[in-house]
Order: structure tokens, then sequence, then C-alpha cells
């Protein structure tokens, strides 16, 4: 398919940190556009993460508790981003994409929802393949070298900015590169549902897989046993599950937990029973 027939959403999320599976977004940001140019539609919404921002992640990117506080949560942000995504062929961009593709995935699989079989160009894999001349392919020292003024760096929105700007100067520097399967063989495509391991459930984790989906359809809640970060086991943790999520290979069940009355992750290797609460 040629480039210039193809709508792109460019994106960027902050987050409360680093792990896909333990932090949370606080902010997501899109802006669609053609190459050819022309009238853009933007999409950008704070979140409440329903947790602390940690005071070393808010001097990156500026966002505080107080900023979200009154913002919507995931489960209100992330339909309207799907929606804005829409049906209509389009191909997402973002720089260092998987970091930014696997918190989507997760907020994604923590609704229920499939994640769409969308592809998504890294733009950090394409400007190593195609850009010279630079220290490093960080995305200010891009867009500096593109001579790129368009607001500031660590919000979603800015970045997103950046992210289409820079992506229009490596194509426009490289007039050779004039369909989808051309960036393809640069290996700078990934698919938004692709899994990120071949890793499978096995033994007592399958089995705790099999209880916890089946919950999840039923509507149930669960007694849980659980190990973590070797303290001694809780007994008797009531948790409602929410989403069973993989992540580099390893299995986390997503529930509300009724003893700390909020959201938390555990590792489904660490559950030591688990069973349908009475």
């Amino acid at each position: 398919m040629q480039l210039c027939d193809l709508d792109f959403i460019a994106f960027d999320v902050e987050t409360t940190g680093l792990s896909a599976i333990a932090c949370k977004l606080v902010e997501l940001s899109a802006v669609r556009f053609r190459l050819s140019g022309g009238e853009m539609e933007i999409f950008s919404e704070l979140i409440n993460p329903e947790c602390e921002i940690p005071p070393e992640v808010t001097r990156i990117h500026g966002i505080t508790d107080e900023m979200v506080k009154d913002a919507p949560t995931n489960k209100e942000v992330i339909p309207k981003f799907l929606e804005f995504i829409g049906t209509k062929p389009c191909v997402l961009v973002a720089h260092n994409a998987p970091f930014d593709v696997g918190f989507l995935k997760v907020a994604v699989a923590r609704l229920g929802i499939d994640v769409p079989a969308l592809t998504v160009l890294d733009t950090l894999s394409l400007s190593r393949a195609l850009v010279e001349g630079v220290v490093d392919y960080k995305l200010k020292t891009l867009a500096q070298h593109y001579e790129i003024v368009d607001g500031d760096y660590h919000r979603a929105l800015a970045d997103s900015h950046h992210v289409r700007h820079i992506f229009g100067k490596i194509l426009a520097a490289n007039p050779d590169f004039t369909t989808l399967d051309h960036l393809r063989d640069l290996n700078c495509l990934i698919t938004l549902n692709e899994q990120e391991s071949a890793v499978e459930p096995t033994g007592e984790v399958l089995l705790h897989v099999n209880v916890i989906r089946a919950a999840i359809d039923g509507k149930q809640q669960l007694k849980m046993i659980y190990l973590g970060n070797g303290m001694p086991p809780r007994s008797g943790r009531l948790i409602t599950p929410i989403a069973v999520l993989e992540n580099r290979g390893n299995h986390y069940l997503t529930a509300f937990c009724h003893q700390v009355d909020a959201e938390r992750t555990f590792r489904i290797d660490r559950i030591k029973s688990l069973h349908v609460s009475s």
C-alpha cells in the first residue's frame, strides 16, 4: 500500500513508571495525519491512574497528582481512544513503540477489550536505519536535528507532534521508500496485538488462569492465598478478578483487592491457592 494513501496516527503515553504491568497511564495523546498534510484530528486526555504518581516521575513529565485527581480513568479514556482510531485503515506511529504499545495493550486488556490488530511503526527503529549524523536517536535529538520546534517534551501531545514531524522528515529525505512493504523491510513495524512472548501458561499457572477466566466470565469473586516479594503468604484475600495479562513470558492477574479496597496486579505463579468464594 502506498504511504501517501494511508492515515497515520502518531501517539504517545505518559505513565507512573516504566513497567506496563505495575504502572499506569497518566496521559494519552494522538494526532491523526496524512503525509500530504491537510487538516489533523487530535486526541489528548489526562488520566487518573487511581494511585499516586512518584515524585521522580513527575519531575520528568510534570504531571502531578493534583492535575489528574479529577481526570477520567482508564475505563473512560481507552474506549474513547479506540473510537478515535476508528475502523478506517490506519497505521499507528510512536517513538520507541514497544514502550507505548506495552502500556496501551495492558490498558486495553484490563478492560476486557480485544486489542485491535493494527500496524505500529516505530520511528526509533526507522531513524536508526535511515538517519545519519546524530549522536543518539532520542526524540529530542532527532527533533533538534531536523530543526523541529513544536512545543515541549515529555508531554504526550507535544511528543505526538514531534513523532509526526520526524516521520515526515525521514520519509522526505528517503523518497524511494513509498510503500508500507518498504518500511517493513527495515524491521520498524510491529502489530499492536502481537504477543511479546510465545510462552503459554502451563502447570499450576494454567490451572489458575482457567479458574480466573471462568470467574471473570461468571462475574464471581475469588479467595486467594498469595506469596509476594518473599513475604509469608496472606490467607483468605478476597478479590474480584478483572483480567489476565501476559508480559515477557510471565502471566499476571489484575483484580480488585477487597483487602486494600483498590485494584492490584499479582503474578500468577506466586498464587498458592485460588478458589471461588462461597
